[in-house]
């Protein structure tokens, strides 16, 4: 009961209410970079998993537990945006499909064409996960945001200001973050 609680100067919680919350299915997907797969698990048990390729030497994917931050069926991705100018011959300028961010740095899950020889076989992105565009749509249409994927594999580290970073804590590190310290 929260009825009478004071939240701040002059103010106090008026009422007491009740609400409802329903939660689905757990999702939760498994990036392992060395191995090149993507497993997609739900409720704890696997559904599929997919041929992937993710950060070549110089662009390595993160590892560390990710969130989907949003859901994109079509993005530009332009090398400049992640400073990579565009008369290097790393640039870039692509219109993608079934994007999902996990980063705000630039790391997302996406279709990517171009590299369904390597996917399965060989890490050569940026640092985005790769997949086949009938892969990366049936994974877009399957996730939401909020899910996870914890990716294995890399010795980059997924730092906390990189995304959704709660996960990247330990519990005592995520105390250390109250305000009550």
């Amino acid at each position: 009961e929260f009825a009478g609680l004071q939240t701040g100067a002059n103010k106090w919680l008026g009422r007491d209410d009740t609400a409802q919350l329903a939660i689905g299915d757990q999702r939760i997907l498994y990036t392992d970079i060395a191995a090149h797969t993507l497993k997609v698990t739900q409720n704890g048990k696997t559904i599929r998993t997919f041929p992937v390729t993710n950060g070549k030497s110089g662009f390595t994917t993160r590892s560390g537990t990710k969130v989907i931050i949003e859901r994109l069926s079509q993005v530009k991705m332009n090398s400049e945006t992640v400073a990579i100018p565009k008369d290097s011959p790393e640039a870039y300028n692509l219109d993608v499909k079934w994007a999902m961010r996990v980063t705000w740095t630039g790391e997302f899950i996406h279709a990517a064409p171009w590299s369904v020889g390597s996917q399965g076989v060989a890490n050569v992105s940026h640092g985005c996960t790769g997949m086949s565009t009938a892969n990366a749509k049936w994974l877009f249409d399957f996730v939401r945001a909020g899910d996870l994927d914890i990716v294995t594999g890399s010795s980059r580290i997924m730092q906390p200001t990189d995304g959704v970073g709660v996960w990247q804590y330990s519990y005592a590190g995520w105390k250390q973050q109250s305000a009550l310290n």
